[in-house]
């Protein structure tokens, strides 16, 4: 039989908890922060009409639907 006292008893039913909350707050916000990185992945800006837009493609290279421009993925920071 597990002996306790209650100070014992007391400090492992308000500790336990307590780490619990602990790391489930954790990994909510572990979970957040990567699911934002994922949704900035996606997101372009179109340089000629300043639309941003959430494409699934891979290609270096996108058609902007609200302007039509071509447009290339990327810091591009090129003046000509």
């Amino acid at each position: 039989m597990i002996e306790l006292t209650l100070t014992e008893l007391a400090a492992w039913s308000i500790g336990i908890p307590m780490v619990l909350v602990l790391f489930f707050e954790w990994t909510s916000r572990w979970s957040a922060r990567n699911a934002e990185r994922r949704s900035l992945r996606k997101r372009v800006t179109c340089r000629l009409c300043l639309q941003v837009l959430e494409d699934e493609g891979r290609d270096r290279v996108f058609h902007c639907p609200h302007c039509g421009a071509d447009n290339e993925r990327g810091r591009n920071r090129s003046l000509g």
